[in-house]
């Protein structure tokens, strides 16, 4: 009996022993759990606010922002950038973005449309208004006091850093931050400097402070509108102990409710202090079935032992079966080991030859994408070459007469054009390089109407031949433009060209090619009073090889689009209301 006393004693002194490990292993998994949840959150959320931290200074410098900004009495600008803000807002998944002027007043937001819109009303008592007007990116969270609802802050000044015009201002969500993270046994806080809580799983815990707040810090709270409906009033946060590893052990929410493991980081970018809670209720009950376990497997081992003596030659036999079908089953183990290696290496050499002949479908696909284009854009060359060559036979013809007249001055000048003529050719077959490789992009200063001049000595011929009647409508002052001549040239050969096919068979042929500038652009248009495009047309105008000609390759205008874009431009296509089609061409005016 005193030998059954001293062993349950024994027993349960070991079993208690052992619990206190599980909960000092437990605690270790917290904390290690803990920190883990924590880097992985504050990296997501840094990463949330770095993918807004761009669009407030990318606004900044938008033209269209600054304009309203030195006109905000423009009500069609002021329209024009409401829906630029909102689609801005919409593609990069804003709560909010607005303008300020420099007073703080709200020009332009993307809720424009909204009952509870931000135009017009007056922010300039935010922190980030005063930073941005400082010349200084700002960064602010709170409550907003038109909407209610809780964002994070990006503001920038307009212009000039040095002398801004006003500030443009993003505002993110951050309830979703929020929801993302809601798991149970863990809580999750977020504080401001001042310390109080403005992101929390626990909602009764928002707008709590850790630490009760000076007069002072109260008062700079409600001036700047931070927390408009909030009391601030402390939460229950007592520190209990600190641990081995560095984490904390807390009471918070109730001076006895349930414990926490709760490790910190900073966020110094947003100004906030990130806090995670592990809850340790879960402990408490896995030490007490550690224990009972342990106790149990001791009394299982001691009842073992007094029946070991017993079994022992049974055990024996059984083990000596037990060798004989580990044997059996390691041969026939190693068996299907041999012939599953077997079927394994076939399958990969099967895999191998599958990579190796789709490795050479790929390279034989890249080669034949290659001698595709190089033949859309031989084809392109010829189609625009055919053009001067018909002007120099004409040049050609009349330099013949001219000289069977003996009148060498008309002689020589017709030689001079072809000449011209064919060196435009050769700048024009200079443009495979230009479809082969990546151009600089660079543009100079050209005349409009020297590049029109030049145009039209390549298709007057087919204007006279045509008995087309050419009307230019050009402003007296000199228009120019940030273009390539040659190229811009092109364009506007292929477009008076497709202009003199679409009249044929009409009575009455009109081309009218007018242009005027537009602020920061220059319009060309060409119109003729043909039959027009028709709608089902529209759409496919500007691709490769569509055409409606019996005698076009359909490379014109899906040459001067691919032009067009790279020098910066548009080119549109529609129907005038009179009737025939309209081909507008838009410009960056050189500056």
């Amino acid at each position: 009996m005193a030998g059954a006393v001293l062993l349950l004693l024994a027993g349960g002194l070991l079993s208690w022993y052992v619990g206190s490990l599980q909960r000092a292993s437990l605690l270790d998994e917290i904390e290690l759990k803990a920190r883990q949840e924590l880097d992985l959150y504050v990296s997501h959320l840094t990463g949330q606010l770095d993918r807004f931290a761009y669009l407030a200074p990318l606004l900044g410098d938008d033209f269209r922002l600054q304009s309203l900004l030195i006109a905000p009495n423009n009500v069609s600008q002021q329209d024009q950038v409401n829906r630029f803000l909102k689609h801005v807002a919409t593609i990069a998944g804003a709560l909010d973005v607005y303008l300020m002027d420099a007073n703080g007043v709200t020009l332009a937001a993307s809720n424009w449309q909204d009952e509870l819109t931000f135009v017009g009303r007056n922010f300039s008592f935010r922190p980030y208004f005063s930073e941005a007007m400082q010349g200084r990116p700002g960064r602010y969270y709170a409550l907003g006091t038109t909407s209610g609802r809780r964002g994070y802050y990006f503001s920038y000044p307009v212009g000039d850093v040095g002398k801004p015009l006003g500030v443009v201002v993003v505002k993110i969500d951050i309830d979703t931050l929020e929801n993302a993270w809601r798991n149970k046994g863990t809580e999750l806080i977020v504080t401001d400097p001042d310390g109080v809580i403005f992101v929390a799983t626990r909602p009764e815990w928002r707008y709590r402070t850790l630490r009760p707040l000076q007069a002072d810090v109260v008062a700079r709270i409600r001036e700047s509108r931070r927390y408009p409906v909030a009391e601030l009033t402390p939460l229950h946060y007592e520190l209990v102990k600190h641990l081995p590893s560095g984490v904390r052990e807390l009471r918070v929410g109730e001076a006895r409710g349930a414990g926490y493991i709760a490790r910190a980081a900073e966020m110094p970018d947003a100004g906030w202090r990130v806090e995670l809670l592990v809850s340790q209720e879960v402990i408490a009950p896995q030490v007490w079935q550690t224990r009972l376990f342990t106790m149990s497997m001791l009394m299982l081992l001691m009842t073992a032992v007094w029946l070991y003596a017993g079994r022992r030659r049974q055990q024996r036999e059984r083990e000596a079966e037990r060798r004989e079908a580990m044997q059996e089953a390691l041969v026939e183990l190693e068996d299907r080991v041999d012939r599953r290696t077997s079927d394994l290496t076939e399958a990969n050499r099967l895999l191998r030859v599958e990579i190796e002949n789709h490795e050479r479908t790929q390279d034989e696909l890249i080669q034949a994408a290659k001698l595709a284009a190089l033949g859309q854009m031989a084809a392109g060359i010829n189609h625009e070459l055919n053009q001067p060559l018909a002007a120099i036979r004409t040049y050609a013809d009349n330099a013949r007469t001219y000289v069977t007249r003996e009148n060498l001055e008309q002689a020589a000048w017709n030689l001079q054009q072809i000449s011209e003529l064919t060196q435009r050719m050769a700048q024009i077959s200079g443009q495979l390089k230009v479809f082969s490789r990546k151009t600089t992009g660079q543009r100079i200063r050209v005349s409009l109407s020297a590049c029109l001049d030049g145009a039209l000595r390549i298709v007057r011929t087919r204007i006279d031949q045509a008995s087309v009647e050419l009307i230019l409508d050009l402003p007296e002052q000199e228009l120019f433009v940030a273009a390539d001549m040659v190229q811009l040239e092109q364009v506007l050969v292929n477009l008076i060209g497709n202009a003199c096919n679409a009249l044929e068979g009409c009575p009455d042929k009109r081309i009218h090619v007018s242009a005027r500038s537009d602020g920061d652009w220059v319009r060309v248009e060409v119109a003729d009073n043909g039959p027009g495009i028709p709608s089902d047309h529209l759409q496919r105008i500007f691709d490769p090889f569509f055409t409606t000609s019996e005698n076009g390759l359909g490379l014109g205008l899906s040459i001067s689009h691919t032009i067009a874009q790279r020098l910066g431009a548009s080119l549109t296509a529609s129907n005038a209301a009179q009737g025939g089609a309209v081909f507008v061409l838009t410009l960056a005016a050189w500056r």
